[in-house]
């Protein structure tokens, strides 16, 4: 069975084009901080208010699909992504921090899921491949990215014909428990038109999530 899943990971890997590995510039996070964000992203409370399962099962996604889950963190959404893309479709964790790729990966072998990469990034560039990825997915992320008009470049050019950015995060209005301050928080509204600028057709939905909205953008032809 190892040497099945290794054989159809390669075989996976060759049909996706992959860019250099880029040297991450920021300050690395210790061990100790890395276990410590583990346990954060994976507490079994998390799933009461972030509906991952609903929110998989919302996109639609089929076998054979590649989908880059930027700001992956522990794989929480990559992992589930790669249920529902196989056979056939890639789930690339997408993180600055590489101290996460262990995690990641571990979970991954656990669960033979074979179809399951990993790639650093930069905080201005994602480093995807262009014209491979059907979803793009920031799930409380892109409240983290300054330069948000020059990253949508990067994301449109990554995706292929009808494909999506679907963007998860904290309403910015709204009183809430989990997430970051307010002042950290994009509003949908304002980020509709970011997206929108940036040659995207966006649609919002404000329901499913207590927290969060579920914010999905599309290239415009």
């Amino acid at each position: 069975m190892r040497l099945l899943c290794t054989a159809l990971l390669f075989s996976l890997t060759l049909s996706l084009p992959l860019l250099a590995h880029p040297t991450p510039t920021h300050q690395q996070h210790t061990f100790s901080e890395i276990e410590r964000w583990i346990q954060r992203f994976e507490e079994p409370a998390r799933a009461d208010w972030q509906l991952p399962d609903t929110v998989v099962e919302i996109l639609g996604l089929k076998p054979g699909q590649n989908v880059a889950d930027i700001g992956a963190g522990t794989g929480y959404f990559t992992r589930r992504f790669a249920k529902k893309i196989s056979p056939g479709g890639l789930a690339v964790a997408v993180e600055l921090e590489p101290g996460f790729f262990p995690y990641i990966q571990k979970r991954a072998r656990d669960a033979s899921q074979a179809n399951i990469l990993t790639q650093p990034a930069e905080p201005t560039n994602p480093w995807l491949a262009p014209a491979t990825y059907d979803l793009i997915f920031l799930c409380n992320t892109l409240h983290h990215i300054d330069n948000r008009a020059e990253y949508y470049a990067w994301l449109r050019r990554a995706l292929r014909p009808n494909g999506r950015v679907v963007v998860v995060d904290f309403f910015k209005n709204m009183e809430i428990p989990v997430g970051p301050p307010p002042q950290m928080r994009l509003d949908p509204s304002a980020l509709r038109l970011e997206l929108q600028a940036a040659g995207f057709t966006v649609s919002i939905d404000a329901e499913t999530l207590p927290y969060q909205y579920i914010l999905t953008a599309k290239a415009r032809q």
